[in-house]
């Protein structure tokens, strides 16, 4: 079965593209909204869920395709979809000049609605830990 593409939007607090890109893309960005802990080199993000000395889960992603400011799109190392990533994307609304957050990702069809509230979650995450 192939999964399916999930689109979400959100309007951005934030003035600067800069400091959303760097929310976005650098691990030490991602860790304020994503994860617990996440890694970067070579390419290769590592991402951690809860307290190493307990109950945690781990996931690597290769990054194959990034524009600076613009978007940047990773793949999980144990995806068996080929046509899966998941893409953080940077749009501005030149009616409003409000920045919005796209995030594309994909999942199977009776897993969309939690993976829709994950993302949620997350993207609440986002706006209390940083204000945009």
């Amino acid at each position: 079965m192939e999964k399916q593409k999930l689109n979400i939007e959100r309007v951005l607090h934030s003035s600067s593209q800069g400091i959303i890109w760097n929310f976005i893309s650098s691990p030490e960005g991602m860790t304020r909204w994503l994860a617990d802990k996440v890694e970067g080199a070579g390419g290769e993000l590592t991402f951690t869920w809860g307290d190493l000395w307990r109950h945690h889960e781990i996931r690597k992603a290769r990054i194959v395709k990034q524009s600076k400011n613009n978007y940047i799109r990773f793949r999980w190392e144990d995806e068996e979809d080929p046509n899966a990533y998941v893409e953080l994307r940077i749009e501005k609304n030149e009616l409003t000049n409000d920045y919005i957050l796209l995030i594309t990702d994909f999942a199977y069809e009776d897993d969309i609605e939690s993976l829709q509230d994950l993302w949620e979650d997350n993207l609440e995450r986002l706006h209390r830990n940083t204000g945009i």
